[in-house]
């Protein structure tokens, strides 16, 4: 029994089952979680790797190489990348598609653990992070106050970390910028050669002085003990009181033992004020909106406390606003859409109570989706969002050629019910085969395990679970709501469709009478598409302006931290001077010794008189000069896509600053490149100490015994954790005035060589002064250089062609060469993924129209309407002067699985006609007529369903990229295609099944 029959017999079933599912969609529609991104994994991770107080060439030596080549050993890596700078360094491990990231992380651990022995003794942990992007912060707070805060680490965690870390939903908060105090054991030189402390003895002592042990059990009176000796240091007076050498020379003999914070080697400014940094990252699982809400509850609360009077928060970020700035204006924009596409139905099918039941689709198929992705685990985020807002227009088409169908029947005096199950019958194999169609292009996607298939895996299943949802009710309740109602009385006075339809059934003759006319017409069609061809911009990542400008410093060395927050104030004091001037809002501030770089917020969109380029200009006309570098700005791109980039590559560091010397300057010519910067980095200036191994020998000294002693003086080392009332408390052995040194005090820092005597480090070194290196990056295991370019009005495609041309064109030391940065390898990498795609698509709807019409000839004139879609794309981005990009691919899947359907139903009707016994080209005209209506409506709701879009300038996440390519992808496209539907598809039958006849009789003679 056909479903349509079903439905029809049954209609209080049927009503039923429709309403229990409203019921249920409604229900899961609050439970379903909102989110910023879903929690997709990306098959790569980053190790970070602190150790301080090092220069980067001893960190690369020491720390990088090492993990590096431990890691290489793992299975399925397709690249390492690692940077090392002055006291860290970050190893970058990407996995080929289709591992599994979690599985791949416990890898790195287990390789990294198994060269402990290898790494330094004060290499202390590491952390591994996952690439996802569910991970980001979901809320970022900037605290600032006219009160000192360096030292207010207890108060903000006591009062702000510890109760956000509370609320339910929160997983992680990360307080920085202002840190936890610590026990600093300073050691005075001058003691320690007056009693000759042995520096490593001491730091042993040290370290073996706090301990809780089990020791067994003992019976006593019957009863059984537990012995633990404890030797536990409590605070500063215990330390002050251990006793390290004979004669009972006590800690404090030798150093001073305080409890204070340590020193910060960067700080942060918000609106000139010290600002302290707060990430909240809410659990994978929990609603981000809600999460928010309950956050920003909690710091109203704060607020109020009397201790935090005078400290304000400021929201940095909020992934929260982007949710609901992009579901609104995705609302905004549907709403539009629908009303649109209402007005459309309305005006052809000229019956009210008509016109609500097709529409009665839309909303039905959007939730019943809402509660499918509840049940699958899917959230309602930026993606899935996106994939709603596409499919509004296209969830009336089923229902529009159900109906039109039914009155068709209705007009021709068959009673309401037969006309109900006749009109759905004759369209069902049709309108499920179309349906199928527009589902099956998403199907490489969402199995496909590429990073961009992962991503469409969100749009796509929101497109199929609404189209499917939207294919049942046109089968179902839409003929049984049809079957009560009085199809639309047919006007007496032509309207302006009937008059269309007349003309267009003459002009359909004209054409299939005149073969040569049709044949040169269809070809030119084709050809045109080269035109816009030739002036149409490819970039899959095209980088887009925000309110937002990033003034780096470009500090040329490595300075203290007092110098570089004077050009900081210098800098952030011009901003402010002229705040109305450049439309500020705020300027946030992060320097290092030897980094500054300063955020500038700009006021909204919608409150600005100057364009971003404008403000730029500028501020960099009168922006003040600083000695310790050359500021300039760097545009913050919406998909937080890297600059264009190119690599130098070898092994020396001296030659590769050379050679990105010469490209920069090289590049720096070429017109379209802005701001070309090499990355190398002048490093500080740093003291060579040589140990002398025959006079350390003389002294019964190794080398790397006085080198452990020297870097335990300079460096520091955390030798103890002891039990605090809230937490752990690092207990720190050091210099005193250790950042303070001079190389005096360094050549007479006393080193023990017997238990009474010690000889100053001069004697056993020799010490030179010279430049360090600067970060030192690697790619692939090669040091590698980069060389940074922004461009100015030309696309990544046209940089690449020019950047080439330059490269090849210097010659390169034996062992050194160039390549591309990943911002390149991107760009293939998204479109290869995409052309795959849409072939497999291609593929899979030939598949689905050959079984729908048994036949390997007609499929190819519906597939045809595919390639004049895309011409039609050409068209209009030309005309719009929109460029290609990623979200224009996206727009050609989904209007590959819509164009399809005109055709299908066109050419079902035409061979079904043809059984019933009318002629070939009767039943193209006839055929033509009857469905020019439904075509033409169903064309209509899905481009007006996309005009607000269209034209409009909403973004993915309310700051992402922009979805008007991808709307005009598929409004120009079916625009072109349905034209060529109504008038080239006919001729094209009728050529493919002479074809067919002709074939049929060579195949029948040659029997």
């Amino acid at each position: 029994m056909h479903i349509t029959d079903l439905s029809i017999r049954r209609p209080v079933t049927t009503l039923m089952v429709f309403v229990s599912l409203l019921v249920v969609g409604l229900i899961a529609t609050r439970m379903v979680p909102l989110e910023f991104m879903p929690n997709i994994t990306f098959p790569g991770a980053f190790v970070q790797l602190p150790y301080p107080n090092s220069t980067p060439a001893e960190v690369n030596e020491n720390v990088a190489r090492p993990i590096e080549e431990v890691l290489a050993t793992i299975s399925g890596v397709e690249r390492i990348n690692s940077n090392s700078g002055e006291d860290n360094a970050g190893v970058i491990v990407i996995f080929k598609q289709g591992n599994e990231i979690d599985l791949k992380a416990i890898e790195i651990k287990e390789k990294i653990e198994s060269i402990r022995n290898q790494l330094p003794d004060d290499f202390e942990y590491y952390t591994i992070n996952k690439f996802q992007d569910g991970d980001a912060p979901t809320l970022q707070l900037r605290i600032s106050s006219n009160r000192d805060l360096s030292d207010a680490y207890e108060l903000l965690n006591r009062n702000l970390k510890q109760r956000i870390e509370r609320i339910p939903g929160v997983g992680q908060v990360t307080l920085y910028g202002v840190e936890k105090k610590e026990i600093r054991v300073e050691l005075d030189p001058d003691r320690l050669t007056q009693y000759n402390i042995n520096l490593n003895r001491l730091s042993s002592t040290l370290r073996q002085a706090n301990f809780s042990i089990s020791a067994g059990k003992i019976t006593d009176s019957g009863l059984r003990y537990m012995v633990r000796p404890v030797g536990n240091l409590n605070g500063v007076e215990d330390i002050e009181n251990l006793i390290v050498a004979d004669n009972n020379i006590r800690v404090k003999d030798i150093a001073t033992v305080k409890y204070t914070s340590p020193e910060r080697n960067y700080a942060r400014h918000l609106d000139r004020k010290y600002a302290i940094g707060l990430d909240i990252t809410k659990e994978s699982t929990a609603n981000t909106v809600q999460v928010v809400d309950e956050v920003l509850a909690e710091i109203d609360k704060v607020n109020e406390l009397p201790e935090m009077q005078g400290i304000e928060i400021y929201e940095m970020f909020n992934q929260a606003d982007g949710i609901l700035s992009s579901l609104r204006e995705l609302f905004n924009s549907g709403m539009i859409g629908a009303l649109l596409s209402v007005f459309v139905l309305y005006i052809f099918l000229r019956q009210m109570s008509t016109t609500l039941i097709v529409a009665t689709a839309v909303p039905f198929s959007l939730i019943v989706t809402l509660g499918f992705f509840y049940f699958l685990d899917i959230s309602l985020n930026i993606l899935s969002m996106m994939g709603l807002m596409l499919a509004i227009g296209m969830l009336v088409d089923n229902a529009v050629v159900v109906t039109e169908n039914i009155h068709r029947y209705q007009r021709k005096g068959n009673d309401a019910r037969k006309s109900a199950i006749f009109g759905a019958k004759e369209v069902s194999i049709a309108v499920t085969a179309g349906t199928l169609t527009s589902i099956i292009v998403f199907l490489p996607n969402v199995v496909n395990e590429s990073f961009i298939s992962q991503h469409m895996y969100y749009i796509g299943m929101a497109i199929i679970i609404a189209l499917l949802a939207s294919l049942v009710i046109s089968l179902t309740v839409i003929p049984l709501l049809a079957s009560k109602i009085h199809p639309p009385e047919k006007s007496k006075k032509k309207t302006v469709i009937d008059k269309l339809s007349v003309k267009y059934s003459a002009l359909l003759g004209w054409l299939l009478e005149r073969r040569k006319i049709s044949v040169l017409f269809i070809v030119l069609l084709f050809l045109s598409g080269g035109v816009p061809m030739a002036f149409m911009n490819v970039d899959m990542f095209p980088r887009v302006e925000e309110r937002q400008l990033r003034l780096q410093y470009n500090l040329n060395a490595s300075y203290t931290l007092d110098r570089v927050k004077e050009s900081v104030d210098r800098i952030e004091e011009y901003l402010y001077e002229n705040q109305d001037k450049f439309e500020i809002e705020s300027v946030y501030t992060y320097y290092q010794p030897e980094y500054a770089q300063s955020t500038i917020n700009l006021i909204d969109e919608d409150d600005a008189k100057k364009a971003v380029t404008q403000i730029k200009e500028e501020i960099q006309k009168d922006l003040p000069k600083i000695a310790l570098g050359q500021p300039a700005f760097e545009f913050i791109s919406r998909n937080s896509a890297e600059q264009v980039r190119v690599f130098v590559q070898g092994e020396s560091m001296d030659v590769l600053e050379e050679l990105a010397e010469q490209v920069e300057w090289r590049l720096g010519q070429i017109e379209g490149f802005a701001d070309v910067r090499s990355e190398a980095e002048a490093g500080s200036d740093e003291i060579r100490l040589t140990v002398n191994h025959d006079r350390a020998r003389n002294f019964g000294l190794t080398s790397s015994a006085v080198a452990s002693m020297v870097s335990g003086a300079m460096r520091g080392q955390t030798i103890q954790r002891i039990r605090g009332e809230d937490s752990e408390i690092d207990v720190v052995l050091a210099f005193q005035d250790v950042n303070r040194q001079t190389i005096d005090d360094l050549k007479n820092l006393p080193i023990s060589i017997n238990d009474d005597q010690s000889v100053k480090l001069a004697t056993l070194a020799d010490f030179e002064e010279r430049p360090g290196a600067g970060r030192i990056f690697r790619e692939n295991r090669r040091t590698s250089l980069g060389i940074s370019i922004n461009l100015d009005d030309i696309t990544s495609d046209e940089a690449r062609g020019k950047i080439s041309q330059v490269m090849d064109q210097i010659i390169y030391p034996a062992g050194y060469g160039w390549s591309y940065g990943r911002s390149f390898g991107n760009d293939m990498d998204a479109m290869n993924t995409m052309l795959f795609n849409i072939s497999i698509a291609f593929f899979l709807i030939y598949l689905i129209m050959a079984s729908l019409f048994e036949s390997l000839i007609y499929p190819t004139s519906v597939l045809s309407c595919i390639f004049y879609g895309m011409i039609g794309i050409f068209w209009f981005f030309f005309i719009t002067g929109t460029t290609f990009d990623l979200m224009a691919f996206i727009g050609i899947l989904i209007l590959m699985g819509i164009v399809v359907n005109n055709g299908i139903v066109l050419i079902d009707h035409i061979n079904h006609l043809r059984s019933e016994g009318l002629s070939r080209r009767e039943a193209v005209i006839q055929g033509g007529r009857d469905r020019m209506r439904p075509i033409l409506m169903t064309a209509a709701t899905t481009v007006l369903g996309l005009v607000p879009l269209c034209f409009g300038t909403t973004q993915i996440g309310g700051n992402g990229p922009p979805y008007f390519p991808m709307a005009r992808a598929i409004v120009g496209g079916l625009t072109f295609s349905t034209v060529v539907t109504l008038l080239v598809l006919p001729s094209i039958y009728v050529i493919l099944d002479d074809i067919k006849i002709w074939s049929n009789r060579i195949l029948y003679a040659a029997k």
